[in-house]
C-alpha cells in the first residue's frame, strides 16, 4: 500500500479494506508522535522507510506497532519451517511469497478456477483479503474484509474447521447480500479452509471457487489443502514471533534516535535537556510551580499520560517562541 499524506485526506473511495488499513498505520503514526514526541510527517516517514528497508507491507508493520498480539511475540531466533509445496520447496521470504504460494496450490490441485486468501487481522478483528487470483478488482473490493459468520470463509475461520459449500444458491452460511456477490461473479461452489498453526490458531483463510455446483475436490485432495495449509500456518507462526519483531524494534529504535538527538523535524528535541529545562521553567512562569518542584511535577504529569518526559516537554514548549 503506497499510502501518501495527501491521499489519506480523501478515502472515500476506498475499500472498507484499504480504509482499515489506513486506519491502523495512523494509529501507529499516533503511537509514536505520542511516545517519541514527532510530528506526524516523522512518524509516517519511519514507518515507511522500515517497511521498505525489511519488505514488510506498511499495514503490516503498523499493525505490529499497535496490536495486542504483539506482546506476546518471542524474538528467540527459531528455524523457519519447511514449505515443501513451493516450487522445489523453495524458501520464501514474505508473508505475501507464502500467501501467494499456498493460492497458487491450493487452485491447481483443486482443479479450481479461482482462488482467494486472507489473513486475521489482530488490530480491527477481521479478515484482510490478501490476494486473489482470477477475480475482478470490483470482487476485490467488496471482499476485502469479512467480518462475522455471513460468508464460507467466515464460518471457517470462527470454527477452524474446512467448509465444503456443493451450492452456494442455496447454502444457508452466506448472508444475502454475499450470495447475490458470488452468483454474479459466477461462483456456484467453493471451498474454504483454515490456515492452521500446530497449537490450533487460526491465521487465515485459503478460498477455491468453481463455477459449476457440486465441483468440490477429492477427499485426498481436501486434505492436501488442509495439509498445506497447516505448514503455512507454521510458517506464519514462526514470522510473527521472528521477524516482525525486529521490524517494530527497527522502527523504535528509528524513532528513539530522532527523539534523542533530533531528526531535523523539530526544532524542540534537537537538545532534549534544553527542552526539559524550558519546560520546568514554564510551569514556574506561567503557572507558579515552585522552581524547586517544577521538574518533579513535569516527571508526574509525564507518568500520569504515559508519555516519556521529552515528548511532554516538547509538546509544552512547542511555539513559545513563535509571535503572539
Amino acid at each position: 500500500m503506497a499510502l501518501t499524506q495527501r491521499d489519506s485526506l480523501n478515502p472515500t473511495s476506498l475499500s472498507v479494506g484499504a480504509r482499515l488499513s489506513r486506519a491502523t498505520v495512523g494509529l501507529a503514526m499516533a503511537a509514536l508522535q505520542d511516545q517519541y514526541a514527532l510530528d506526524q510527517a516523522a512518524a509516517f516517514d519511519m514507518l515507511r522507510d522500515v517497511s521498505q528497508r525489511h519488505n514488510v507491507k506498511l499495514r503490516v508493520v503498523a499493525a505490529g506497532m499497535v496490536s495486542p498480539h504483539v506482546g506476546t511475540l518471542s524474538r528467540h531466533a527459531t528455524a523457519c519451517p519447511p514449505l515443501p509445496f513451493t516450487v522445489a520447496g523453495r524458501a520464501c521470504a514474505t508473508r505475501s511469497e507464502v500467501l501467494a504460494e499456498l493460492m497458487r496450490v491450493a487452485v491447481s490441485r483443486s482443479g479450481a478456477q479461482r482462488g482467494s486468501v486472507q489473513l486475521h487481522d489482530h488490530v480491527h478483528g477481521g479478515l484482510q483479503l490478501e490476494g486473489s487470483r482470477g477475480f475482478s478488482q470490483d470482487f476485490a473490493d467488496i471482499f476485502s474484509y469479512v467480518r462475522g459468520d455471513d460468508t464460507a470463509c467466515g464460518h471457517a475461520f470462527s470454527d477452524g474447521a474446512q467448509v465444503v459449500v456443493t451450492d452456494v444458491a442455496k447454502s444457508p452460511l452466506f448472508s444475502e447480500s454475499a450470495r447475490e456477490t458470488l452468483l454474479a461473479h459466477e461462483v456456484h461452489s467453493c471451498v474454504s479452509t483454515p490456515i492452521v498453526d500446530n497449537d490450533g490458531q487460526v491465521w487465515g483463510i485459503v478460498s477455491t471457487h468453481q463455477g459449476r455446483r457440486d465441483a468440490i475436490p477429492t477427499d485426498a485432495d481436501l486434505r492436501q489443502l488442509r495439509r498445506m495449509a497447516g505448514q503455512s500456518g507454521q510458517w506464519l507462526r514462526w514470522y510473527d514471533r521472528t521477524v516482525l519483531p525486529d521490524v517494530v524494534a527497527a522502527v523504535h529504535d528509528a524513532a528513539a534516535k530522532a527523539h534523542c538527538g533530533g531528526s531535523g523535524r523539530s526544532a524542540n528535541l534537537a537538545d532534549p535537556p534544553a527542552t526539559i529545562a524550558r519546560a520546568a521553567q514554564l510551569l514556574t512562569d506561567r503557572y507558579g510551580v515552585d522552581q524547586r518542584h517544577s521538574r518533579q511535577m513535569l516527571v508526574a504529569i509525564a507518568a500520569r499520560r504515559g508519555v516519556s518526559l521529552l515528548a511532554l516537554a516538547a509538546q509544552l514548549t512547542a511555539g513559545i517562541d513563535q509571535p503572539g
